[in-house]
């Protein structure tokens, strides 16, 4: 950004562009983005520049996204609710064999041994936090620089650990423009310091890491296969936002709580040094020492009041904003069943955008990334025909109260279509199974008698039963 003759702020050109994305350290691309991205506050030829009047982090860092993680409660939703609401329930892989190959039974040992879903999902939220995250496969042997190239059996795989972006720093790229890796990272500084223990650190610190030991997460890609978007990109500023209408609301409540008040003299009275600090002494007793009494002489005191704002109304916006964006329904930013509710339709969208997820990010660059790659190193073998699939249960399920629902209207359902006789149509196993009950009960054997219809005292009963029920 420059200035003019006058003094006034400039749009770059696309001289300044390009002369800034030759500066750039890791990439023209990422440089470029970030240039770029400061000239959606400039208006009016550059003369108001809203990010800075509204106090707004232009190029937010990576330290100050973990900072909100940390910190911010509504950051840490927004960063976790995709990640959780995705592994929520774990997905199923299967090669058709029925857990019978050698790549099935290796494969369930490999996944409870490890505890790999927990891994994934601990990744998937990390890599929420920066622009990616990576998931270290440790072994019994060989360097952490050197290729992971061949182990003996599953047994060899130790480990895996998790960093953010904030420890797994991209040492090299691969160069190379004939490469299937071109572009992608070849080495990593990992800070094996965040995985550890406090009292385990001294003997650990920064190792580089080869490529083929890494799994790289990164979700949001456009231009290049290394950096995503990081989960709070986009609402920032909202979330500043947030910052100034929450910690303004509290500190006018406390300021309207603890009165203020104007000490002046009464008229002819000559206020002493003395005096002033009197006066003082008892005003810093009243407030901070329980004091209900004030003793001043020839002391005017006046109360300044002011009603504080109701905050709700912008803080509402400010949600509905980060909602619309994040996809993230306003009941789960909230943490609460009351107060903003989401609509059936709301969850039903957030659902199905995190159905879109699983089968479009998570399990392509997360859980299949691993899988392949403990087949390529031979920790796993080949699936049967040389093919594994991965299914997703069904993240759309009923609370006890609308499965109760269901029930009620298909028992209503069964006693209009038999005219209140579903003997005559339904058996009792059927019966059961469609009110959500196991067809026979537990620890009983059902036995149903067989009725002869042409005994006359049988058929007098049916009679009079459905005698009964047409009335």
């Amino acid at each position: 950004m420059g200035r003019d003759s006058r003094g006034r702020f400039t749009p770059l050109t696309a001289d300044d562009v390009r002369r800034n994305q030759r500066l750039a350290v890791n990439s023209s691309t990422i440089a470029s983005r970030s240039i770029l991205s400061h000239l959606a506050g400039y208006q009016f030829g550059g003369d108001r520049d809203i990010d800075t009047n509204l106090g707004y982090t232009k190029d937010p860092t990576l330290d100050q996204y973990l900072s909100y993680y940390n910190r911010r409660g509504l950051a840490s939703t927004i960063v976790d609710a995709p990640a959780k609401t995705t592994w929520r329930r774990r997905p199923v892989v299967t090669d058709g064999s029925e857990g019978k190959s050698k790549f099935m039974k290796g494969w369930i040992e490999l996944r409870d041994r490890l505890k790999i879903y927990s891994y994934l999902e601990r990744a998937d939220r990390l890599s929420g936090i920066g622009r990616y995250g990576v998931i270290l496969i440790g072994t019994k042997d060989g360097q952490l620089s050197e290729p992971l190239e061949r182990v003996g059996s599953n047994k060899d795989v130790i480990y895996l650990s998790t960093f953010s972006e904030v420890y797994a720093d991209i040492r090299s790229h691969d160069t190379n423009v004939n490469s299937p890796r071109f572009g992608r990272p070849e080495t990593y500084n990992i800070d094996l310091k965040s995985n550890v223990v406090e009292g385990m650190k001294s003997g650990i610190g920064i190792r580089a890491v080869h490529h083929s030991r890494i799994i790289h997460i990164a979700e949001g890609l456009l231009e290049n296969e290394v950096f995503g978007e990081p989960r709070l990109q986009k609402v920032y500023n909202y979330l500043q936002d947030l910052d100034k209408v929450v910690g303004s609301s509290a500190e006018a409540f406390w300021q309207n709580v603890v009165k203020g008040y104007v000490l002046q003299p009464k008229e002819g009275f000559e206020m002493t040094a003395g005096g002033r600090s009197a006066v003082k002494e008892e005003w810093q007793s009243y407030i901070h020492n329980l004091q209900r009494l004030i003793s001043s002489e020839g002391i005017d005191w006046k109360e300044i009041g002011a009603t504080p704002e109701d905050p709700g109304n912008v803080f509402k916006v400010l949600i509905q904003l980060v909602s619309g964006k994040t996809g993230i329904p306003q009941r789960i930013l909230l943490g609460s069943e009351r107060g903003e509710l989401a609509s059936s339709q709301d969850e039903a969208n957030w659902l199905g955008r995190i159905a879109e997820r699983q089968e479009q990010f998570a399990g392509p660059n997360i859980l299949e990334a691993l899988i392949d790659r403990l087949i390529d190193i031979g920790a796993l073998d080949a699936p049967q025909d040389g093919q594994y699939e991965v299914e997703w249960p069904n993240l759309f399920y009923l609370t006890d109260q609308e499965q109760a629902e269901v029930y009620q209207k298909k028992a209503e359902a069964i006693h209009k279509v038999s005219a209140g006789q579903p003997m005559d149509l339904f058996t009792v196993p059927e019966l059961r199974e469609m009110v959500g009950q196991p067809a026979e009960p537990e620890g009983v054997a059902l036995t149903v008698q067989e009725l002869d219809e042409s005994d006359e005292e049988v058929a007098a009963m049916f009679a009079k039963l459905r005698g009964r029920s047409a009335e």
